[in-house]
């Protein structure tokens, strides 16, 4: 019987989970932010294209979750991310600061893991003609912490 109730139960689990179609209209946890962040950070588009709908209603912290996800997500869907950032880099979120952001936290101190997303994101973005400015503010950063290294 106890078999029974588990396997009746997984659907009402599989279903709690939010979707990119229903992030937008949902009161989110911060478990289910956590696990959109996870999501977005994948580079998948539907999980991408929800990030404005998201933006628009994120606190300060579940910004700087997004915004990390993204940045994780950039050398993965280079074309993708950069059209999400190009939607906040207009202003009209106020938690989200977008290229600025993105594209340099993942390399503002010297690492290995930092020299590894560099070399990986950079060579994305040389790919991309929309990356230019994400480009730029890339190689910048990277280039004063090397120099703070020496």
């Amino acid at each position: 019987m106890k078999w029974l109730m588990v396997i009746l139960m997984i659907p009402t689990v599989a279903f709690a989970m939010p979707s990119p179609d229903t992030v937008a209209n949902s009161k989110l946890t911060a478990s289910d932010w956590q696990y959109v962040a996870q999501k977005v950070a994948t580079g998948e588009p539907a999980w991408l294209n929800a990030v404005p709908a998201l933006a628009s209603k994120a606190n300060r912290e579940q910004a700087d979750q997004l915004e990390d996800a993204l940045a994780t997500a950039l050398p993965i869907n280079t074309k993708g991310v950069l059209s999400i950032l190009h939607k906040l880099d207009t202003g009209s979120y106020p938690e989200m600061i977008g290229t600025d952001i993105v594209c340099v936290q993942k390399v503002a101190s010297a690492g290995k893991a930092a020299e590894k997303y560099y070399n990986d994101t950079r060579l994305a973005l040389l790919d991309e003609p929309s990356g230019a400015q994400c480009l730029w503010n890339l190689e910048g950063v990277w280039e004063e912490v090397m120099q703070k290294e020496k």
